[in-house]
């Protein structure tokens, strides 16, 4: 299960990250596009960190130890924290833009633990079916 959200998350943070930016350039105009367009970067980024760290710590595999993919999960919203705050302060990323595109982090994660757990429900009916008969 892990495997499969862990391919799965990052791909669907960046569609709707894709998704987003053009709703942001089409309704907002060209800077709040931009500012999406940055926002859905640093979501598929930070997506991508979450599940790859996550795997470490459950699965334990690798060469990190679990205890210290914890500490980096901790370290890695610091980071997206200073990104975050690098982006609106100091570059003038539209901060509108930026939380729309952000909001891929959200809605990817979502529509990802949505689906495993319908898939998972329709493999376990299809278990018990052919378990009754």
């Amino acid at each position: 299960m892990i495997d499969q959200l862990k391919t799965q998350t990052p791909r669907y943070v960046a569609v709707a990250a894709l998704v987003l930016t053009g709703l942001g350039l089409v309704l907002g105009g060209v800077s709040i596009g931009i500012g999406a367009a940055v926002g859905g970067t640093v979501a598929a980024l930070d997506a991508w960190a979450i599940t790859w760290l996550a795997s470490r710590i459950i699965g334990g595999a690798g060469f990190i130890d679990r205890g210290f993919a914890a500490g980096l999960l901790g370290a890695k919203l610091v980071v997206l924290l200073a990104v975050c705050w690098a982006l609106l302060a100091r570059w003038g990323v539209d901060p509108i833009g930026f939380s729309v595109g952000l909001g891929a982090l959200v809605l990817g994660m979502l529509y990802s633990g949505a689906e495993l757990s319908v898939r998972e429900a329709q493999a376990a009916r299809e278990a018990a079916t052919v378990g009754e008969g």
